[in-house]
Order: C-alpha cells, then structure tokens, then sequence
C-alpha cells in the first residue's frame, strides 16, 4: 500500500506544480495585458498630440507622421519606455518578481 501511495504521490506531484506553474504564468499574462492597456491609455493622447503638431506645424504628410510616432512610448535606442510606472504596471512587475524561477 505504501508503494502504490509513493507512486501516486511521485505520478501526481509534476501535474500539481504543472498546474500552479500554468496559472501563475496566466495571472502574469492578465496582469502584463492589464498594465499595457493602462500604458496605452495614457500614450494614446500624447501620440495624437505630436501627430497632430507633426501635421500642422511642421508640414508634414499625415502618414509620414503616424508611421514616425507609430511607436512613441516604447523603448528606443537610448530612449526608456514610458509609463511602466503606473499602478497595473508595479503590480505586474512585482509579481513577476516574486513568481521568478517557479
């Protein structure tokens, strides 16, 4: 009986951590998909606003502005990322901090 127990216990621990691995990994996922909406409600506005003077002050064509601010907010050359600083982003971050290597 204690062999058919052990066996049990060794058959059925990888699926026990298998399974708290996989939801710690879609938590992550929530919280990383959370913390890029809020980044990309705040830089949304500020994207339009440098589109916009791009347009109207400096003459340019609307597509070449797009194309250029396209990616305004994320990291680039020596430019840090914006906006990683907010609540849902900390929250992401931190948990990842705490559920590294598991």
């Amino acid at each position: 009986m204690k062999i058919l127990q052990s066996c049990f216990i060794f058959l059925c621990l990888p699926l026990l951590v298998y399974s708290t691995v996989a939801s710690s990994d879609e938590q992550q996922a929530e919280l990383d998909k959370e913390c890029e909406q809020a980044r990309e409600a705040k830089l949304q506005p500020l994207r339009k606003k440098h589109i916009e003077n791009c347009v109207n002050k400096e003459n340019k064509e609307r597509e070449y502005c797009e194309r250029f601010y396209r990616d305004f907010g994320a990291r680039t050359g020596k430019k840090a990322p914006l906006f990683y600083d907010l609540p849902e982003c900390v929250k992401a971050f931190e948990y990842k901090k705490r559920h590294r290597g598991s």
